[in-house]
């Protein structure tokens, strides 16, 4: 009995099936088992952004254990000083915004609110007023004392949380060792007559998420640095809570400066700003926009990814419903890889034969696209 072998070795349907199968069953392990994955994805991400720094320093002839043990040492550091001394900080002005909503009734009402009475009959931000309390019942505490009732009531959540937290310098460390090792792993499951694709879809990915990562979300760190300093020295309340938010909003073009904007001037009318701070406001926006478009962008981030902000408020919304924060963060490189892989195979199907195939006629007869 001789074994029926392939000479091309084309898969089978049933293969193809299998393969189609396994994909889906590991695309979805990856929501049931995300706790799993999360830390996985995370020290790759931290990996692919270091791994730059790492080579120059290899180059240079430091070796490559050495220079990833002294930058996780250096990365990780920085981290964890920011949350010990910032995040307090920010909890404690979410705190305030949250306990100033009721005066932002306030103000509505008596400015808006004549308007509403006339074209609807009442007023709606009165009504508002007294709503909000019973959305947020424990306003007064929130959010340091829930989170240290949650951690306190949850010891192993907690614990397991510290854990995978740990973990990921710990993956990271691993990852940047081997991270070429890895990849060419990876390359050696992939179907040989594939190969080369997926070695230029891996650098197109590269580059862009590169430009992305290392680009966008640098120009986000500064810009938010620099708008809590401005806002700070100009008086404004709740200035480090701004701050974050105007600079990591200025991922969305165009509408994330100007939300920004609004809620900044929002916030300060309701403080009882004067003109005077209303204008300095404004040029703060100004002028982080001005440095944006004319230094950071061009200089660190070079191109833009090339999607429409409609998406990429749709991608942040989408993430921060599956994965909260990670998911948030996470949206942007996500959608900036399905750029790539739709950009790529389109490229191959308008340059494949099956696409320039000429319409054919069958005796004679005119084809259905001859009709049309």
């Amino acid at each position: 009995m001789s074994l029926m072998i392939n000479p091309r070795r084309e898969m089978t349907v049933v293969q193809q099936r299998i393969l189609v199968a396994v994909a889906l069953l590991f695309f979805i392990s990856i929501y049931f088992l995300r706790s799993i994955y999360i830390p996985i994805f995370v020290s790759y991400f931290f990996a692919f952004l270091l791994n730059p720094v790492v080579r120059i320093a290899e180059k240079r002839g430091f070796g490559r254990l050495g220079p990833i043990f002294l930058l996780l040492i250096l990365v990780f550091s920085a981290i964890m000083a920011f949350v010990l001394m910032m995040v307090p900080r920010v909890f404690v002005q979410v705190r305030e915004l949250f306990e100033k909503l009721p005066l932002l009734m306030d103000f509505l009402s008596v400015r808006v609110g004549p308007v509403s009475e006339k074209y609807l009959g009442y007023d709606v931000f009165s009504q508002w007023k007294d709503v909000i309390p019973s959305i947020f019942p424990e306003i007064g505490n929130f959010p340091a004392a829930g989170i240290l009732e949650s951690v306190m009531s949850g010891t192993v959540k907690a614990l397991s949380t510290l854990l995978t937290i740990l973990l990921v310098p710990i993956l990271t460390f691993y990852i940047l060792k081997d991270y070429y090792l890895l990849n060419e792993r990876l390359l050696q499951i992939v179907p040989r007559r594939y190969v080369e694709d997926v070695k230029e879809v891996m650098r197109r990915l590269s580059v862009v998420l590169g430009g992305l990562i290392r680009g966008q979300f640098l120009v986000c760190a500064i810009l938010a640095a620099y708008y809590s300093i401005a806002l700070g020295a100009i008086g404004m309340e709740m200035a480090l809570l701004l701050g974050i938010f105007s600079g990591f909003m200025n991922l969305v073009p165009f509408v994330g400066p100007l939300v920004s904007l609004a809620l900044s001037l929002f916030l300060a009318l309701i403080g009882g700003a004067q003109l005077t701070q209303c204008i300095a406001l404004v040029g703060v926006y100004l002028t982080a926009n001005l440095l944006d478009n004319t230094v950071l962008t061009p200089k660190i981030v070079g191109k833009q990814m090339g999607i429409s902000p409609l998406t990429i408020i749709l991608a942040l919304l989408a993430g921060g419903e599956l994965l909260g924060f990670l998911g948030v963060l996470l949206a942007l490189p996500i959608m900036a890889m399905v750029k790539v892989l739709g950009g790529y195979f389109t490229e191959r199907y308008l340059s494949s034969a099956f696409y320039k195939e000429a319409p054919s006629t069958i005796d004679g007869k005119q084809s259905i696209s001859d009709k049309i």
